[in-house]
């Protein structure tokens, strides 16, 4: 009887821990997006896809945003990094543009 309610106790642990780190990267996914969307001149259009490492400290968004330059919507990439849950550094991987600038 003692032993399960250690092996209760261990999985609960697990669990929770497990749920705390999930948190924390879905807490850095939606920042990382907003501060994306915050940048993109004029606007992000759309998100296609969002990675995010195991324990949320770099999160990569990708989608399509407007181009002023010549009217066209084109594919834009940022990386975002983070230390817990504060975002230390956002760096544009597409469009050229703003990757040379940023």
């Amino acid at each position: 009887m003692r032993r399960t309610s250690l092996v209760v106790t261990a999985v609960t642990l697990v669990a929770a821990l497990v749920t705390g780190c999930a948190t924390v990267a879905e807490k850095n996914t939606d920042q990382c997006e907003e501060a994306m969307q915050a940048q993109a001149e004029p606007a992000l259009v759309s998100v296609t896809h969002l990675q995010t490492s195991p324990d949320g400290s770099t999160v990569t968004v990708s989608g399509m945003m407007e181009d002023q330059r010549n009217s066209t919507v084109v594919p834009a990439q940022a990386e975002c990094q983070f230390k817990g849950k504060v975002l230390t550094g956002l760096h544009w991987l597409k469009p050229a543009n703003l990757k040379a600038g940023r």
